[in-house]
């Protein structure tokens, strides 16, 4: 217990301050404590914690925060995470970074300063190279650097706005001095996550965050548009889009929560297509003209005409359509070579020719070893140093930085040897000792954790830029470890209490006029659609799978020896689903080997090594999938839902002795689907893209109908009460059958139910009506889908000679030939819609162009 005067309401929480810091002796700067006392923002904020059992109201706090990230489906791609998969939990700690008006003067100006700098470095290197021919930094820095774009040169963008949003890492040094450490030139990410930290901090300490007159960050998003909007020829009536590079990439989060957030549409490089020079969005309509890009794909994948040719991720022709102002790109192509950390030991020289002023914060020092002199220094002191590569290796990678203080003699000398023969890929820095910032752990104790201080900055279009009062700080995942979310660090709240008036503006507009309310309404991208169509197609197979599996169970825990036709059914529906092997009427398997097939597929192994997902797996991962590609559509509870279904099958440890089909993990996956067609059903906006969906499920119950009818019929004896019963089990309508006919199995009113009742979800009449309703439902032409729809439906009847009274015991053999024939046709007659679907709809960019004038 602390028993220090200046810690009165934090008595009880048992804190394990470190008492060197608390006296100012600390190697590190304290941003908590110094010179024995709290400062002063720290004091006011831990003013505002109750005065007993603060740790039962931190830890509270703490375990509600993490509720609200799960329930949120705030993610992280670690891609080498083997524990948590690809995505995993966004790391948020419970105390916010406070920084005070003071502190918050200097940073400010700083940026605004650092950004104009760069900016202008642009404007020259693509321009009249001043800088290069007065010999303020070597050409080599420029030319050699993988991230200058010969294609840009000459380019005069709009207002001579080449960066559009800048970021750069700042620490502070023992002294309390802040060093510029990286800029962040490119695609620089964080602004989503800062988002998200600060509506979940402020909402748990509302009162400080109110009292302590915060500064708000809305102002700054409305900004970021505002800037392109200014810079684009069509002003007010721009239409903007975020491109991000896909699902896995590790910030995709963000992408979609600054979209959706920004009201903006997502996009990815496949949705867009360039034609003379105007960049179009692909969408179910036809092809609509994207004005501005907020970009969050690296220079080398934007397009692979003239960059990267192995490039998916861009657009072909995106450059030329950016050189010659068809598209306002924020941030422009070519800025990499800004991120070089060799930059850092030109910037003073280069702000003094450049803006003719001295750097009002310095970068942390720097020699590129390219330089003898520079090199000749800085190796006589390698164990205090950084080594990091100046710039990209030809594969466009960045080695991991390299502490010196970390070699021992042997490495030491190699990395000496290795420097010396190419010295001008590399670069040394000082090591900054970071400062520590408090946070509140798991065991309820605050400790204090290295800090890294991630700012933004936006043009405002005039020359000049507005930093964000607020940031994304990061830290350490542990007392000693470095500062990066990839190895296990966490993230912080960045508060600005500068004592001036809070800026209360909102992103909303004031009023909405009825032109709004139409160009608010999102385009359906040909790519969201056909996710959605899949994902309609994926839930329902699923479905399908896991009413066989839940009923093959029934069956063979009921009857201790099958009969062999009811077995060679089951077994044949299981082999279409991939739920067993293909069904052999040559070879059938008996009971045994068939029940020990279909568990040798029920479980998937992930990671590396693992035996690949098969059958009910493969579809919950492939809904996983395809929900990773619709984050920006779906709602949160949606997407988790889909995601954790999609590891209920991941094998437990000690599964090779299980001998029966796991009811647990079944029910489990029951009650996910159920959910999952309740928000599919209920909870989407009826768009062109919920359209999508139904008829992807639509066409996948119409395949499923089909085939359980077409499997039934193919041999004697399966339409016994065994067979019926299964059939009848697949349409979901056993509760039915038994509350209606009172009656075993019998052929007339189970193919009553399966095939003509258009009040039963799953009869082909019923699901025909629904195809019939969405198919009329989708835009632009769909004759050619009711033209091939209607061959096998015309005028919402069966073929003549199909009919209940037709198909009454006893009835010709003709007649159900006929049937299956008819079956048949409907199965082939779903493929072929859907592949027309997608013809039609999914791969505009290869049909003739259908461009949509206006917005």
């Amino acid at each position: 217990m602390s028993a220090n005067p200046n810690l009165p309401n934090i008595a009880d929480a048992d804190i394990a301050w470190q008492q060197a810091i608390l006296d100012g002796t600390s190697a590190y700067y304290s941003e908590l404590a110094g010179e024995g006392r709290l400062r002063p923002v720290w004091s006011t904020f831990l003013s505002h914690l109750p005065r007993q059992h603060v740790a039962d109201h931190l830890n509270a706090k703490q375990q509600a925060l993490a509720r609200q990230i799960r329930d949120n489906g705030i993610t992280y791609n670690v891609y080498a995470d083997e524990h948590q998969g690809a995505a995993r939990p966004w790391s948020l700690d419970l105390l916010p970074f406070i920084l005070d008006g003071n502190d918050w003067a200097l940073l400010e100006q700083a940026i605004v300063q650092r950004a104009r700098l760069l900016n202008a470095l642009m404007v020259d290197a693509y321009g009249t190279q001043e800088f290069l021919r007065r010999g303020l930094m070597p050409a080599d820095l420029v030319y050699g650097h993988a991230g200058y774009l010969p294609q840009m040169q000459g380019v005069k963008p709009a207002g001579d706005v080449w960066l559009h949003l800048v970021a750069f890492d700042l620490g502070r040094g023992p002294d309390g001095q802040w060093w510029i450490i990286n800029h962040r030139m490119m695609a620089p990410s964080g602004l989503g996550y800062a988002l998200e930290n600060r509506l979940s901090i402020s909402r748990s300490f509302s009162r400080p965050f109110r009292d302590m007159q915060v500064q708000h960050l809305a102002g700054f998003y409305r900004d970021t548009i505002d800037a392109i909007r200014r810079l684009s020829p069509k002003g007010e009536q721009a239409r903007i889009a975020l491109m991000t590079p896909g699902p896995y990439n590790e910030t995709y989060f963000e992408h979609t929560y600054l979209a959706r957030y920004l009201g903006i549409t997502l996009v990815e490089g496949s949705d867009l297509v360039v034609r003379g020079n105007t960049v179009y969005l692909k969408t179910v309509h036809g092809l609509e003209q994207i004005d501005g890009l907020m970009r969050r794909t690296d220079d080398q994948w934007l397009d692979p005409l003239e960059l990267r040719e192995d490039s998916q991720l861009g657009v072909p022709g995106l450059l030329q359509a950016a050189r010659t102002g068809g598209v306002v790109l924020a941030n422009m192509p070519g800025a990499g070579w800004l991120e070089s950390p060799a930059m850092h030991g030109f910037m003073p020289g280069l702000a003094e020719h450049m803006l003719n002023e001295e750097l009002v914060l310095p970068s942390v020092p720097s020699w590129w070893c390219g330089e003898s002199p520079a090199w000749a220094q800085a190796s006589e002191r390698l164990d205090n140093l950084v080594i990091k590569s100046t710039g990209p290796n030809r594969k466009g990678r960045v080695m991991e930085s390299v502490m010196g203080s970390s070699l021992d003699d042997i490495a030491k000398r190699n990395w000496l040897s290795r420097i010396s023969q190419h010295p001008s890929e590399y670069t040394l820095q000082e090591l900054i000792p970071l400062s520590r910032v408090p946070i509140w752990t798991a065991q309820g104790h605050v400790e204090e954790r290295a800090m890294m201080l991630r700012l933004f900055a936006v043009t405002d279009g005039q020359c000049s830029y507005k930093v964000m009062p607020g940031g994304l700080t990061r830290i350490a995942g542990d007392q000693h470890g470095i500062v990066s979310m990839q190895k296990g660090g966490s993230s912080l709240d960045t508060w600005v209490c500068t004592g001036q008036a809070v800026d209360r503006s909102s992103n909303l507009k004031e009023r909405l006029q009825a032109k709004d309310l139409k160009e608010l309404r999102r385009p359906v991208s040909s790519r969201a659609a056909e996710h959605l169509f899949w994902l309609g197609r994926y839930t329902e197979r699923a479905s399908f799978s896991l009413r066989l599996l839940m009923h093959a169970q029934t069956l063979l825990e009921e009857e201790e020896v099958l009969d062999t036709t009811t077995l060679g059914f089951l077994h044949e529906l299981c082999g279409k689903q991939g739920l067993s092997s293909e069904f052999d009427a040559a070879a059938p398997l008996s009971q045994n080997d068939f029940e020990d097939d279909v568990l040798n597929r029920i479980w998937y192994k992930p990671g590396l090594g693992g035996k690949p997902a098969m059958g009910l797996a493969a579809q919950l991962n492939g809904l996983a999938v395809v929900a990773g590609q619709l984050r920006d559509r779906l709602s949160s509870h949606h997407w988790r839902l889909l995601n954790d279904c999609s590891k209920v099958l991941h094998e437990p440890q000690g599964t090779q002795a299980l001998r029966t089909i796991p009811t647990p993990a079944l029910e489990r996956i029951q009650l996910y689907l159920m959910a999952m067609h309740g928000e599919q059903s209920d909870h989407m906006t009826r768009d062109y893209g919920w359209r999508f969906l139904q008829l992807g499920r639509q066409l996948e119950r119409l395949c499923s109908a089909c085939d359980c009818l077409l499997s039934m019929t193919s041999m004697p004896g399966r339409a016994g009460e065994h067979g019926l019963a299964l059939a009848v089990a697949m349409a979901d309508s056993t509760i039915t059958y038994r509350s209606r006919y009172q009656h075993r199995f019998e052929w007339l009113p189970a193919l009553d139910l399966l095939l003509f009742d258009k009040d039963s979800p799953y009869a082909v009449q019923r699901i025909l009506y629904k195809l019939n309703i969405v198919l009329n439902q989708l835009p632009g032409d769909v004759q050619p889908l009711r033209m091939l729809f209607e061959s096998v439906y015309r005028n919402n009847r069966l073929p003549e000679g199909l009919s209940l009274e037709s198909l009454q015991p006893p009835f010709p053999a003709e007649t159900g030939r006929k049937l299956r024939a008819w079956l048949a046709d409907l199965l082939d007659t779903a493929y072929k819609l859907s592949d027309l679907v997608g013809a039609q709809y999914f791969r505009l960019a290869d049909q003739p162009d259908q461009v949509i004038q206006g917005r």
